[in-house]
């Protein structure tokens, strides 16, 4: 019995001295068990190392510690039921006897009786705590943290010192519950303001969490300017602000940074955001003054290229409005307008003027919701002229659309149509083809005559994806050496024999320019990619190797080449290549630029390159181009990018 009193009355000792800075905290309540079992409860008024005194039933008692179990709360309603205190005095007793996983069951079994059991949860989070498992600790000292933040005083202490073992395991969302508990419970915590920033930029930084970040940042921010985190925490919410597009605002926030802080590292990345910002909003005088300007001050390379891509970035102009979806397709300039293709349905857009984007609506809405079609076609190919628009899709064949009448035809396997996949058309004035994965078929446009040629019937290959017509001839392509030329005038197909193409060739795209034919191709097994050139007929032929050795082959099959001649519709059969009178334009686009030729027929070299406007758009794989007189319009899976001459002269310059 003696040992019994002298353990008693150290627990008691033990539960006082822990609490007893906790007195004077706030209104304090005491449960007092004594060694006869009586137990009462009442308020906390104060004592010393030997008794001390409470209110209970509106008078004062006086008490002596020894022998007596003091258990506190500053909420009646957190009291925990007498089986709960019993588990909880023998999770204390396994303690003393050194058996912490027995302990953890009784504090367990405690809050089963009692979930708002302070003292069980803080029990729990300091033994989680110490085997380091960090998720549970939170968890425990969270639940205190709600029940009765003001019981243990040194809780925010503990929480900081796991965050910040947290961070070191790069355990950032550990550090983040656990910065955030003080953030939430204990905001007259000293260190309130640097834990704030911490946790502000492990939002952003480390968790992915921008939108949570970026709102703590612009609050302490707001509340701690003096801290030395503010200057990184004023150039991180400028450049959260600009990734949502709040630009605006993320315009004001790094010019107010690079005026308080002009000797800040962050300070060349801060004028660079400005100028991307202004490409963004339109101002591109303003964004090419800055990049100019960062050229002048900085020695950081990566900052110096970064400048050189928003001054050509300026060069071009980028749509993504009025788009049915932005992965665009296929293209065609028919007139002042466009004609664009995506997976879900066309649209023509008027281009008339420099910078004009307007979209026609009632055409493509009569085409894409035509009764006759199940579904939004995929647009994988068009061809226009003055009279019609014909497009090719990946589910629903054919689409005729009459300008005139504005009748809507669709043509599918019903009208001798070989497979509903559309890849590649191609009209003049008298006939249009189209190429499919099953087969070639040629419709005259007067009769509505149709014509198949596939392997079967005249050994062309089945499996087509582009098609190139001139006056005399039709050439169609897979890959490698899967190339026919059909002879118009004779109606015969030719064999292939007219330059060496390896098997691994696969080919991009055909194009006629004047009196050449061009097509870009990509080899796999070489890591390459080039442009092939010949008469129509398939002579004076050669190729071009552009990229050589490219690891990445994804980026190989962004190669199109396209062009246009000075004169108008060149005569067919030139006899030699001194009677040429057309002046080529070309323009070469691949995965990271546009090159471009002004007078291809005086000499084979690229007078220049530019890049993509990659600092405002990211990530985009170059799909279809097209050209008109002074620019070249290129479909992306991003939206349509588009570059005047004059431009691309100036940037180069």
């Amino acid at each position: 019995m003696h040992k019994y009193i002298n353990k008693y009355t150290c627990m008691s000792l033990y539960v006082f001295l822990l609490l007893y800075a906790f007195s004077g905290y706030t209104q304090t309540y005491v449960i007092v068990e004594m060694q006869n079992g009586d137990k009462l409860t009442g308020q906390w008024l104060d004592g010393n190392d030997t008794h001390f005194r409470i209110e209970y039933n509106e008078q004062i008692v006086q008490l002596p510690i020894e022998g007596t179990v003091l258990s506190f709360t500053t909420n009646l309603d957190n009291l925990p039921n007498q089986a709960a205190s019993k588990h909880y005095r023998n999770a204390r007793d396994l303690l003393d006897l050194l058996l912490p996983d027995l302990a953890i069951r009784q504090f367990e079994k405690a809050l089963e009786e009692s979930p708002k059991f302070v003292d069980a949860h803080y029990q729990l989070g300091i033994l989680y705590n110490t085997n380091e498992q960090f998720d549970k600790a939170l968890d425990r000292f969270q639940s205190v943290a709600i029940i009765d933040s003001e019981k243990y005083t040194n809780l925010p202490n503990t929480l900081q010192e796991i965050g910040t073992k947290a961070i070191e395991s790069e355990d950032y969302a550990n550090a983040v519950k656990a910065f955030q508990i003080i953030l939430t419970y204990y905001p007259e915590h000293e260190s309130i303001g640097p834990l704030s920033y911490i946790t502000g930029f492990l939002l952003v930084e480390n968790l992915d969490d921008p939108i949570s970040g970026l709102a703590l940042l612009q609050e302490t921010a707001s509340e701690f300017p003096n801290l030395p985190q503010h200057e990184k925490a004023v150039f991180v919410i400028g450049n959260l602000q600009a990734k949502s597009e709040d630009l605006e605002n993320a315009l004001r926030t790094l010019e107010k940074f690079v005026e308080l802080y002009p000797t800040s590292e962050f300070v060349d990345d801060a004028y660079l955001k400005q100028a991307i910002i202004h490409l963004q909003l339109g101002e591109r005088e303003d964004a090419v003054n800055i990049a100019q300007g960062i050229l002048r001050i900085t020695d950081d390379q990566t900052i110096i290229d970064q400048a050189k891509d928003v001054r050509q970035a300026s060069a071009w102009n980028i749509y993504t409005q009025d788009l049915p979806d932005t992965n665009i397709q296929a293209l065609v300039v028919d007139g002042t307008s466009l004609w664009i293709g995506t997976p879900k349905g066309i649209v023509e857009i008027e281009t008339q003027g420099i910078g004009k984007w307007h979209v026609n609506e009632a055409i493509p809405w009569k085409i894409n919701e035509d009764e006759q079609l199940t579904s939004i076609p995929d647009v994988r190919a068009i061809a226009v002229n003055s009279l019609e628009v014909w497009i090719g899709t990946r589910n629903q064949g054919i689409i005729h659309y009459n300008k005139n009448t504005k009748a809507v035809t669709n043509y599918t396997i019903a009208d001798g149509l070989p497979s509903m996949w559309i890849r590649d058309i191609k009209m003049d004035d008298k006939e249009i083809w189209f190429a499919t994965d099953a087969g070639l078929i040629r419709r005259d446009l007067s009769t509505g005559i149709q014509h198949l040629y596939n392997y079967e019937n005249h050994n062309i290959p089945d499996d087509l994806h582009s098609i190139n017509m001139t006056p005399d001839t039709i050439w169609v392509g897979s890959s490698g050496e899967d190339i026919s030329i059909y002879d118009r005038k004779l109606e015969e197909w030719e064999p292939i024999g007219f330059v060496d193409l390896n098997p691994e060739i696969k080919i991009i795209r055909f194009d006629s320019i004047g009196n050449k034919t061009f097509f870009s191709y990509v080899n796999e097994e070489e890591k390459s990619n080039g442009y092939f050139e010949s008469d129509w007929f398939g002579s004076n032929a050669s190729t071009t190797p552009i990229s050589t050795g490219t690891e990445d082959l994804t980026l190989l099959d962004d190669i199109f080449i396209t062009g246009i001649a000075e004169s108008t519709i060149p005569q067919p059969n030139f006899v030699d290549e001194d009677n040429q009178t057309s002046r080529l334009t070309l323009w070469l686009a691949l995965s990271d630029y546009v090159g471009i030729n002004h007078d291809y027929t005086q000499t084979p070299d690229w007078d220049g390159t530019i890049g993509y406007p990659k600092v405002l758009v990211e990530g985009l794989t170059i799909q279809c181009i097209s050209v008109d007189n002074d620019r070249i319009w290129i479909g992306t899976t991003k939206g349509m990018l588009t570059l005047e001459k004059e431009k691309f002269s100036e940037t180069i310059e």
